[in-house]
């Protein structure tokens, strides 16, 4: 049996006002799998009392894991499990309250499933 191959994301996206407030990976292909293990999110000027969600979208919806608020501002905020993930998914954090200009980060490992 082969080892397994790692899987790691790391995406900016700078918010422009209008724009959608996810940051996502991208949409897994046919025949590809992944079970991801840890996703983490962020914005520039995040704050306490403001909230990132994590989660995955399923094909026909956004699926909630985590949804938090940094105990100081500007960390990470971070979910850790173990989800698998097949063609049309992706993973997403969703930042509320960014501002235009700001960037937000999405953060994400795992391991490849072979079939």
């Amino acid at each position: 049996m082969s080892e397994p191959k790692l899987y790691e994301t790391e995406i900016d996206k700078t918010f422009a006002t209008g724009q959608s407030n996810y940051v996502a990976s991208d949409t897994l292909e046919t025949g590809q799998m992944l079970e991801v293990t840890h996703i983490a999110g962020t914005f520039q000027n995040l704050g306490t009392t403001e909230y990132i969600e994590l989660g995955y979208w399923n094909g026909h919806a956004y699926i909630p894991l985590y949804k938090g608020k940094p105990d100081v501002a500007g960390d990470y905020i971070f979910w850790d499990g173990n989800i698998y993930l097949r063609e049309g998914q992706y993973i997403y954090a969703k930042c509320a309250d960014v501002a235009n200009g700001e960037v937000m980060r999405l953060r994400a490992n795992g391991l490849w499933v072979q079939w």
